[in-house]
């Protein structure tokens, strides 16, 4: 994989995420005709399409993912008395 295809990659995956080119470029404030052309390889993802791309992504796996609790100082130590 090249570097150009990681800026690809998270865009490809903020449409499916945002359901479609159309909802993807009202948020990332880039025309559907663009993001075509970015998508394609035609024209190169700028910097900043990218990084808000990847906050998206990233927003919405932290909201998907259940966030682990601390374990209790109790539960998985030691189970036996120390010697």
């Amino acid at each position: 994989m090249k570097n150009s295809d990681v800026p690809m990659m998270a865009l490809r995956r903020a449409v499916e995420l945002c359901n479609g080119l159309e909802a993807l470029g009202d948020a990332l404030m880039v025309s559907t005709d663009r993001l075509e052309r970015m998508l394609s390889g035609e024209e190169e993802v700028p910097h900043a399409v990218f990084t808000q791309a990847v906050g998206m992504l990233l927003e919405a796996t932290s909201t998907r993912t259940p966030k682990r609790s601390t374990p209790d100082s109790n539960e998985g130590g030691r189970k036996g008395p120390r010697h």
